[in-house]
């Protein structure tokens, strides 16, 4: 009865989140959409629908709500991810009553987005400014600004000109400190508008003047202007290696202005770095090099290919724009090779070396490769770039990707298999961003037979089930890709194999598994599973996979949790999560979990245990024991028979606070004291530490855990106390206790009694206060000794 309670449970949850009203169904966005397109879906929709605007309408008020709610939530990156997963009942425990306040109709059509519907200028987040801009390598100028400031919107015309003048030279970004204030404080940000320069992180002091910023933002750009003279021309463009491999840009100058400036030659060289040389003749009258009568030239700006600084080929350019002189080189360079079709079949089909080392960028027709990607080749001198035409591959393309989203980029790897780049591939950014991420990784796409291969070997596989439109999926990827590069040297991970199984295409085998969520990551070893739900990071990838081959968490049945549980040692502790696995707060606090689990097993607390118990297979047994909704954390505390302790609704169910309801539980080496501070601990002869706390205080209360563990690690030494100031306000303003909590060390007294004030301790690091006071201990020892 009990399990058909669990089951009519489940259905009536899937029914109401099919129920709800879709949130990318109503601000008309798909999916898979970027921040950028969400935020000018809702501005649209803000606009059009605000009450303010609709006076007549009497339901104005409640569907704008509805709207401001999807934005609120597919705006945020924790947010979205928790929505697609678990839909709206993901959202219950930190999105109570959301999206009710709004701003005025003026804001959103004034102030909103500003920077939205400008091309040059990038609007970063949480999500995408670790990868796009302190791993990218790149040259970044990011305005960190709010909504809410006047000062941002002053620079805002000031800051699309100053992208407008340095659109390819180096990145220009935008971030909005008023809905990312996380990221704005990771960054130092302190107020706004606050301009950075990446990647050395340096903070702009200058004017605020389109030219004073571009003058310091090119002090940071390497470019190289080579000053070609008849002397060294021949050795430049045909003798050394490094110039002679690549064409040329000439701008010939004489008392004209038709050369390029200072200032454009080097944007220009910016531009092109790596890819075309860029050189100046002095054609200037009187002074002119003996150059400009050989190429027949004393003004004007010249292509001239690879080995061929001649009269005979050049191509003269009729702009002197930065931008059209970088696009009209790449239009001469040579492009991209195409790829033989059976070649291509040959590496899809077998999978074997014969691809390795090997880019496919898959288009529908030949015409749809855009000039930049002749960028490619340059930037990857060891991997082959070919292009591929869908249109001429005889439904391969369908087969394997996703005809719709083209253009798509795949990387033939040398450990047999290929990766598929599931995200962007419209620009050469995007693809060598995905190249850079794959080729240190052994991320291969898993076929339904290869998987099932794979999985047969008992070797170690992470196996991630996703969907393409799904955006956690995207970011788990990336984060997948990481792992490799985030183990230290000799882990027992190095030879982890990681593979992606698409659920569009490869739905029955998603099925089989038994995934119900995207993304859904299964690791497979010596013929066992575990199962992992969401998008994470990859160092909580790494504590994943440890915690499966090493667990800190018992999976206990009705028989262990008799024998363990329930007939526990009179000094044992254990905490134990019911769960079902179709639960979606389950799965969210799955990891937090196994993170104080592992917490404590590295603390060796012997006496404490952690379990789990799935109550989807085990209903009954959860029913017998009062477990009405899931997850239930529950403590059966040390002491045999006494009365279980369920873990307190109103508390976060995250590490760091089931962590210190634990500690609250166990044992205590802390002495709880009033009065007696002045009669136990002023005038004893061994060394005491004071806690003084208050209960109301943030601070204290997540300090105390750590109290706890400096109590273990000094056990024998020192003694600890803790006093609790709302209840002994006496005893504190004896002591001149000011703040909370304040913690004060007692070295011991030879005789009469100690100073109210003892020694304060200026830090509240577990480690640093343990060290502080050892050295104490050490200083007293020779003191006492002499």
């Amino acid at each position: 009865f009990q399990g058909m309670q669990i089951y009519t449970l489940l259905l009536l949850s899937i029914g109401s989140i099919a129920l709800a009203e879709d949130f990318y169904g109503l601000l008309g966005v798909a999916k898979d959409a970027d921040d950028r397109t969400i935020r000018r879906a809702f501005k649209k929709l803000a606009v059009a629908k605000h009450p303010d605007k609709n006076p007549h309408n009497e339901n104005a008020h409640s569907e704008f709500v509805k709207i401001n709610r999807a934005y609120e939530v597919l705006k945020d990156e924790e947010l979205r991810k928790k929505y697609d997963q678990y839909g709206e009942e993901g959202l219950k425990d930190d999105f109570q009553g959301g999206g009710q306040q709004y701003q005025s109709w003026q804001f959103y059509n004034e102030n909103f987005g500003i920077y939205d519907e400008d091309q040059e200028i990038t609007t970063l987040s949480r999500a995408d400014f670790q990868k796009n801009v302190v791993d990218s390598g790149e040259i970044w100028f990011v305005n960190f600004y709010s909504t809410f400031c006047s000062h941002c919107h002053t620079l805002a015309p000031t800051w699309r000109k100053f992208a407008q003048a340095m659109e390819g030279v180096i990145r220009i970004g935008a971030v909005n400190c008023a809905e990312d204030p996380m990221l704005c404080q990771s960054q130092r940000v302190m107020g706004y508008p606050s301009l950075v320069l990446y990647p050395s992180g340096m903070f702009y002091q200058g004017q605020r003047d389109v030219e004073v910023m571009i003058d310091f933002a090119m002090k940071y750009v390497k470019a190289e202007i080579l000053h070609l003279t008849k002397d060294n021309y021949v050795a430049l463009t045909e003798e050394w290696k490094d110039y002679a491999d690549k064409p040329w840009i000439v701008d010939f100058c004489d008392d004209t202005d038709r050369c390029l400036s200072p200032l454009n030659r080097r944007k220009l060289s910016a531009m092109l770095a790596g890819l075309v040389n860029v050189g100046t003749v002095k054609c200037v009258h009187g002074e002119a090099d003996e150059l400009c009568e050989v190429l027949g030239r004393t003004e004007g700006v010249v292509y001239y290919s690879a080995g061929n600084v001649d009269t005979e080929s050049e191509k003269e350019l009729s702009s002197l724009d930065p931008r059209e002189l970088a696009a009209a080189a790449l239009s001469y360079m040579p492009g991209v090779e195409k790829a033989r079709p059976d070649d291509v079949k040959e590496m899809f089909d077998h999978e074997e070396a014969v691809g390795a080392g090997t880019v496919l960028y898959f288009v529908n027709a030949a015409a749809d490769v855009p000039d930049e990607m002749k960028k490619l080749p340059i930037l990857f001198p060891n991997i082959k770039i070919n292009f591929a035409e869908c249109s001429k591959l005889d439904g391969l393309c369908a087969k394997y990707l996703d005809p719709a989203k083209l253009p798509t980029a795949v990387l033939f790897k040398r450990n047999l298999g290929y990766d598929i780049n599931y995200g962007k591939s419209s620009t050469a950014r995007d693809v060598a961003a995905f190249i850079r991420e794959s080729m240190v990784s052994p991320m291969v796409v898993l076929s339904a037979d290869r998987l099932q291969r794979e999985i047969e070997s008992g070797h170690l596989w992470m196996v991630d089930h996703f969907a393409p439109w799904c955006p956690p999926c995207m970011k788990l990827m990336g984060e997948l890709r990481r792992i490799h590069s985030t183990l230290e040297e000799g882990s027992e991970m190095v030879n982890l194999k990681i593979g992606t199984v698409d659920c569009v295409k490869y739905k029955e085998v998603c099925q089989r598994a038994g995934i119900q969520s995207y993304p859904t990551s299964l690791l497979h070893f010596a013929g066992k599973h575990y199962r992992s739900v969401g998008s994470h990071t990859a160092e909580q990838i790494v504590d994943f996979i440890d915690n499966s081959l090493h667990p800190s968490v018992v999976e206990l049945t009705l028989q262990s949790f008799q024998e363990l549980v329930a007939n526990r040692a009179e000094d044992e502790t254990w905490i134990v999560d019911f769960f079902a696995p179709w639960c979606g707060p389950c799965q969210q606090l799955a990891p937090e979990y196994q993170k104080v689990a592992r917490g404590f097993a590295d603390e060796e607390e012997e006496k404490l245990k952690f379990g789990s118990i799935d109550c989807q297979a085990h209903g009954h047994f959860c029913g017998q024991h009062g477990v009405r909704g899931y997850p239930t954390i529950r403590a059966y505390p040390h002491g045999g028979q006494v009365q279980h302790k369920d873990y307190p609704a109103n508390m976060w169910r995250n590490a760091d606070s089931i962590s210190r309801w634990v500690y609250s539980l166990l044992p205590s080496l802390v002495v709880d004291m009033g009065n007696d501070f002045f009669t136990e601990v002023l005038p004893s002869s061994e060394p005491w530490l004071v806690d003084f706390y208050a209960p109301w205080c943030g601070h204290c209360v997540q300090f105390a855990p750590y109290f706890e563990q400096i109590a273990k690690a000094l056990e024998g030494r020192v003694k600890l106390a803790k006093i609790n100031c709302d209840a002994w306000p006496q005893v504190c303003s004896g002591a001149q206790i000011r703040a909370f909590p304040t913690i004060r060390f007692f070295i011991g007294t030879n005789g009469g009694k100690q100073d109210h004030f003892g020694m304060g301790i200026q830090s509240h690091h577990r480690d640093q206060i343990i060290s502080i006071i050892e050295q104490q201990l050490q200083s007293r020892q020779i003191r006492d000794e002499l």
